[in-house]
């Protein structure tokens, strides 16, 4: 999102101090260890519901508290603006992140691990839509598709990367002194593993460290952060309604994205694949955002942007038709949904970068403002409908919801080629 200065005029992006390629790797690194965490706990939530004996419905409703804070900071965002610089914004969300991590760690009572997922959910997309703005802010000379698209690969890199990290945690509690040791792995509120020897405990302490640690590179570079303010009003309804294709795609995105990183992993262990493995098939979406998000919106840079749309939505619709055939065989479901990751990747990435072609100044501000609320809507709804289907329906369920949403969007997109 563009957003001015207080002390520029509207739509001006004070880059006096900086280059947007210093801004562009400062923010990349903040993003990946901040996704890092979220990543860990992506996969340990709803495991660790599960192993306390939680339905997919209530492991739904936690997760799906994600998107309900990703959308109440959308639709608040540009008056949280008005009063609070991108500076104190980034500082304030790093302490909403890390006590709720604390909690997560240090209890399981049900309402206050709800509490504790809200309150990290709400830091988490204050840090990410506050960078997000940093980065649409920045004047590239050329390929802003393919920036926009590298800053979006870090989210990819650092989920990919947390799942992985769950396994080696064992590994790293070990390396500690047997005192501390003890002191992270004991305590009657918290069970002492889920499987395969991992401790929830010493699990959520990393990924608060982590998160803790994406504030360092903005410490770092603070004085090459601008204090972004937003002078008059802004339609944030007006502009959805005004490019519905890219904003409907981000919906559909959102159902996809958020669908798969909430239950694929309860999706593996339900259909006789081990944790590790199951792990990886999320570690397989994220690294198929990570390689082929960037290309895949590249393109984009050189053909109609919308065409790129409809052709990842349409794939998007393919990979879910073919989940519950590929689950079966191991390298199978790697393989698709590593393609999944990507085709998901580059809706979000080109979509972005179509906003950003058709908007600027404070339009921008409310145009980005949309594009997260309908990130967060179809997130939202998707996790709340692939929890009960997979009540309902079994596992399988997470897959015919996403086929759902992704016909929805394809038949729009058919019916109207003018999708902008």
């Amino acid at each position: 999102m563009i957003v001015s200065p207080s002390d520029h005029p509207a739509g001006a992006v004070d880059t006096a101090s900086s280059t947007p390629i210093v801004c562009l790797l400062l923010s990349v690194l903040a993003t990946f260890l901040l996704c890092v965490a979220r990543g860990m706990a992506a996969v340990m939530i709803p495991i660790t519901l599960q192993d306390r004996g939680s339905s997919s419905s209530m492991i739904g409703v936690v997760m799906a508290l994600e998107t309900i804070a990703a959308l109440l900071i959308s639709l608040s965002f540009p008056f949280l603006l008005r009063f609070v610089n991108m500076k104190a914004g980034l500082v304030l969300s790093t302490v909403l992140r890390i006590p709720s991590l604390f909690l997560l760690a240090f209890t399981s009572n049900i309402y206050i691990w709800t509490f504790a997922v809200f309150l990290n959910s709400i830091g988490c997309f204050m840090f990410m839509i506050l960078l997000q703005t940093w980065i649409a802010g920045m004047k590239f000379k050329s390929n802003k598709g393919l920036m926009v698209a590298l800053y979006s690969t870090s989210i990819s890199l650092g989920f990919a990367f947390g799942p992985l990290l769950i396994d080696y945690s064992k590994w790293i509690l070990l390396l500690l002194m047997p005192s501390v040791r003890d002191l992270l792995i004991t305590g009657s509120h918290i069970s002492a593993a889920t499987s395969g020897g991992l401790n929830v405990r010493f699990v959520f302490l990393l990924s608060a460290l982590l998160s803790f640690s994406a504030l360092l590179p903005i410490l770092a570079g603070l004085y090459m952060v601008p204090s972004f303010r937003i002078k008059g009003g802004v339609g944030i309804w007006k502009s959805i309604m005004h490019t519905k294709g890219p904003m409907f795609a981000i919906a559909m995105a959102g159902v996809s994205y958020f669908g798969v990183c909430a239950f694929i992993t309860l999706y593996g262990m339900r259909n006789s694949l081990p944790l590790h493995e199951s792990a990886l098939l999320l570690s397989c979406f994220m690294m198929g955002a990570l390689l082929l998000e960037a290309p895949l919106t590249w393109v984009s840079d050189f053909i109609d942007r919308r065409y790129v749309i409809v052709i990842a939505a349409f794939m998007t619709m393919i990979c879910a038709v073919y989940l519950p055939i590929a689950i079966y065989v191991n390298y199978q479901a790697f393989i698709l949904l590593f393609l999944w990751g990507g085709v998901t990747g580059a809706i979000y990435s080109t979509s972005l970068a179509l906003i950003g072609d058709k908007y600027e100044g404070d339009e921008l501000v409310s145009a980005n403002a949309g594009y997260s609320i309908m990130e967060a809507s179809g997130g939202t709804a998707g996790i709340l409908l692939i929890g009960s289907a997979m009540e309902v329906l079994g596992s399988d369920g997470l897959p015919y919801v996403i086929m759902l949403a992704s016909i929805l969007y394809f038949s729009f997109a058919l019916t109207r080629y003018r999708v902008v």
